[in-house]
């Protein structure tokens, strides 16, 4: 089964975990589609594209969005392989990105001009993880 969007049950019961205004970082794991599988009614759909090609997309807006809400990628780097877990489960990226508070990312996640660009994250992905760390 793959993982692509926020499980709002998920997001409620983290919410439910974390102090408020306190900075976290989120690790980001990511498996790339072969190829970007855009919706048919997206508009501005480019030309075929690999899934780290729509990924890339994605990032060039997401940045924006990260510093609106002063978040910063920590580490961006690709995958190499995985020493402990499912042979099957292997990623391209990882990214830690760092966010001032839970309440920042909802507000960016659920912003409309963020959700546009996050199609390009959807088409992108084959499957991925997102794990909210809280440093102590």
């Amino acid at each position: 089964m793959a993982y692509i969007d926020i499980n709002p049950d998920q997001l409620r019961s983290v919410l439910g975990t974390m102090p408020p205004a306190t900075p976290f970082d989120m690790l980001n794991l990511l498996r790339f589609r072969e190829t970007a599988e855009y919706p048919a009614q997206y508009a501005n759909q480019p030309v075929t594209i690999s899934g780290a090609e729509a990924y890339a997309t994605y990032g060039r807006h997401a940045r924006k969005h990260l510093a609106d809400i002063g978040a910063e990628v920590v580490v961006m780097a690709e995958s190499r392989g995985t020493l402990i877990g499912p042979v099957d489960e292997q990623w391209h990226q990882v990214l830690l990105v760092r966010y001032p508070s839970i309440e920042k990312f909802v507000a960016m996640v659920t912003d409309p001009s963020y959700e546009e660009a996050a199609v390009h994250r959807t088409a992108a992905l084959a499957d991925s993880r997102l794990i909210v760390t809280l440093t102590r």
